[in-house]
């Protein structure tokens, strides 16, 4: 009897102190878990779409031609969710440009911003029409930064 005592005693005197540190674990673990999530919510939100398009143009092209396709270019800049736009020359010194002559890149916040606002864009569908028949071939390439 008196040992049953004693673990009751031990029992009723160890409870609180194991209720205890199971719930300051649980809270440590949810903690943890809510820090994790808050950290791939930050890293999503600084990520970047990047809509990359190589460019090779007919040999032929006349520079107020090619100066309406900058001027083009460049005013994509004015569609809602564009960001970082550039327009450049392939200045690589490997030689491994493949024809590819110019890009024209940009970065996006949302896959959305690329595929429901800029895509379909009157602005972007102008450009199109005015760039693609100065052109031999174009490459699309995006990725995630």
């Amino acid at each position: 009897m008196k040992k049953a005592l004693t673990l009751l005693s031990m029992l009723f005197l160890t409870a609180p102190a194991f209720t205890y540190e199971t719930i300051n674990n649980n809270a440590k673990k949810e903690k943890s878990h809510n820090e994790k999530k808050n950290e791939q919510a930050e890293l999503l939100a600084s990520k970047r779409l990047v809509h990359l398009v190589l460019i090779k143009f007919k040999k032929d092209i006349l520079p107020d031609d090619f100066q309406k396709i900058i001027d083009g270019a460049y005013s994509l800049q004015q569609i809602q969710g564009v960001l970082d736009l550039n327009f450049g020359e392939n200045v690589s010194p490997e030689g491994l440009g493949q024809g590819f002559s110019h890009s024209l890149t940009m970065k996006f916040s949302t896959a959305k911003d690329r595929d429901s606002i800029y895509l379909p864009h009157p602005v972007h569908q102008k450009f199109v029409k005015l760039f693609v028949p100065f052109t031999t071939d174009v490459l699309v390439y995006d990725y995630w930064e």
